[in-house]
């Protein structure tokens, strides 16, 4: 897959900030590694929003480089972060929708395999009278 050059700003980044949280102590990795996590998805930015993301890869790069001096051992949680890392691990573990193994295979049913109607008969009866044309008014 080809990526843009801020794309892979931005993997580099977080692969800079991933190595930094594994190069400390296991007892304050995941407090550096919710602190990479958090500050990637906040604020929520739009992929074409490419000052924002520009600024916000400055403000990690220096970030980074704070948390790279030999000086810094923890990292405080905040519990806006904890929140957050919660409710991501409860919307990562909702289930996302039937699989095919346990979709329903009974005639009729949407799923059977046959066509489906998707809603827009009403739209076709309003739009020629009720009536199709070239159909014998059926």
């Amino acid at each position: 897959m080809v990526r843009s050059g801020l794309q892979q700003d931005v993997i580099n980044m977080y692969r800079r900030g991933v190595k930094l949280a594994f190069s400390r102590p296991p007892e304050s990795r995941s407090a550096f590694l919710l602190h990479l996590r958090y500050n990637f998805h906040h604020p929520p930015l739009k992929s074409r929003d490419y000052t924002a993301i520009e600024h916000q890869l400055r403000k990690m790069d220096r970030t980074l480089e704070m948390l790279e001096t030999g000086s810094v051992q923890r990292l405080h949680v905040t519990p806006a972060m904890q929140e957050w890392w919660e409710a991501e691990v409860r919307r990562s573990r909702l289930p996302r929708g039937p699989t095919t193994s346990a979709r329903s295979t009974t005639p009729g049913s949407p799923t059977s395999g046959s066509a489906t109607s998707r809603g827009d008969s009403h739209r076709d009866t309003q739009q020629w009278g009720g009536t199709l044309p070239g159909h014998g008014g059926t």
